[in-house]
C-alpha cells in the first residue's frame, strides 16, 4: 500500500515583520546549532528587518553569518515549484498572504519537510479554528508547543479558549 507523505505543519503568529524576526530568532539559532537546514519562502523580503535585528544582538559573528546565509529575500510561487525537491528534510519558514501560504503548503504537501507557517495575528483572529485545525503545533518564544498546551478547542460549542 502506498503511504502518502504529509509535511509537518506548525503555525507561528506575528504582529509585524520585526516581531516575526525577533520571535523566530531563538528557534533559528537553536536549529542552526543542531545543523538543521532552514529555508525561507517569503512573499515579501525580511532582509531589512533581519539586518536591523542582527546589528542589535549579541550573537557571535559566526552565528550571525549563518543566519544571514539563510535567504531572506522574497520568492514567487514559480520559485517554490522549482526548488521543491531540494527542500526535503529541511525546516521551511513560510510567510505571506493567506493565498501564498496555502499555495506553498499545497506545493509542499507530499514533501518530507517541517513547514512553519507564519500567520499575521489579525488573520489568525479571523480564522483561528481553521488555522489550528491545519497545524499540529504552534511556534512561539518557548519553542514548538502542542496546540492543546495553549488552546482549548470545543468543537461542539465552536469556541476557542486560551489556557
Amino acid at each position: 500500500m502506498f503511504n502518502k507523505i504529509k509535511a509537518e505543519r506548525i503555525c507561528s503568529l506575528y504582529v509585524n515583520e520585526m516581531h516575526l524576526v525577533v520571535m523566530l530568532m531563538p528557534y533559528i539559532e537553536s536549529n542552526i546549532g543542531k545543523n538543521e537546514k532552514i529555508v525561507t519562502l517569503l512573499e515579501d523580503s525580511l532582509e531589512k528587518e533581519l539586518d536591523i535585528l542582527l546589528e542589535k544582538t549579541n550573537l557571535s559573528e559566526d552565528k550571525k553569518e549563518k543566519i544571514r546565509n539563510i535567504d531572506w529575500s522574497s520568492k514567487n510561487l514559480d520559485d517554490v515549484v522549482k526548488i521543491k525537491k531540494s527542500l526535503e528534510n529541511k525546516i521551511v519558514i513560510v510567510k505571506g498572504s493567506r493565498e501564498y501560504i496555502e499555495r506553498v503548503n499545497d506545493i509542499l504537501d507530499n514533501q518530507k519537510v517541517k513547514i512553519i507557517n507564519c500567520i499575521a495575528l489579525d488573520d489568525f483572529e479571523k480564522r483561528a479554528k481553521e488555522i489550528l485545525s491545519k497545524h499540529t503545533k504552534i511556534l512561539n518564544t518557548l519553542g514548538e508547543q502542542e496546540i492543546s498546551e495553549i488552546f482549548h478547542i470545543n468543537l461542539r460549542d465552536k469556541t476557542l479558549l486560551t489556557k
